[in-house]
């Protein structure tokens, strides 16, 4: 995806192919200012064990609850956008089968539960209300998709659902706004104090 993820630990059992996922991170692509633009507590996984020693994972569900989502805006593109191009897609067409080597993947079941959603644009962040994202057979048993595939669908859905929400009211903005604009006095102020420390350091070695 053309920037850092880190998980914090991953489980499955062989037996029953359930497991899950903890403390997934996907850091904002280059360009964008907030640090993450997923921040995943939880993935639930439910597999088929044996396909884990075939060329493609049959996956009965995917699972994800509240994930925090940071949606950020430019003025010709979007954090979500700038995904896509770095898998191979461009925000609506599919990438090419051999665009991604390995294993492929095909998810019968796949929900985004109560994502939290925060917009933030050039002058102004704001939470957007967003439904529950549900998509079913992504790949087929006979026509796999590779992760870049996978990841495509998802993050168009996404951001197709995002463009598509209702937009936060201007009390809204205007609060983000003044809570940037507190942040800034804030951060200013503590760059003021040090400078003063360090003159005062050299002016007075001792």
């Amino acid at each position: 995806m053309g920037t850092k993820v880190t998980v914090a630990s991953v489980t499955i059992s062989p037996l029953n192919g359930i497991g899950s996922i903890s403390g997934l991170e996907i850091r904002n692509p280059e360009g964008f200012d907030s640090d993450y633009i997923f921040q995943l507590e939880q993935v639930e996984v439910s597999l088929n064990a044996a396909s884990l020693l075939s060329d493609v994972i049959e996956i009965e569900s995917i699972i994800i609850t509240q994930p925090e989502i940071t949606y950020e805006t430019r003025i010709t593109t979007d954090n979500v956008r700038a995904l896509l191009e770095n898998i191979g897609g461009s925000g609506g067409e599919t990438a090419t089968a051999d665009s991604e080597a390995g294993k492929e993947l095909f998810i019968r079941d796949f929900r985004l539960l109560g994502p939290q959603v925060n917009l933030v644009a050039a002058v102004a962040s704001a939470p957007i209300s967003l439904p529950d994202i549900e998509l079913t057979d992504i790949g087929t048993e006979d026509n796999a998709a590779t992760v870049a595939q996978v990841l495509e669908v998802v993050l168009s859905a996404l951001r197709r659902m995002i463009l598509e929400a209702e937009l936060p009211g201007l009390d809204m903005l205007r609060e983000g706004l003044e809570n940037r604009l507190q942040d800034g006095i804030e951060e200013a102020e503590e760059v003021v104090e040090d400078l003063g420390n360090r003159l005062r350091g050299i002016l007075d070695p001792n």
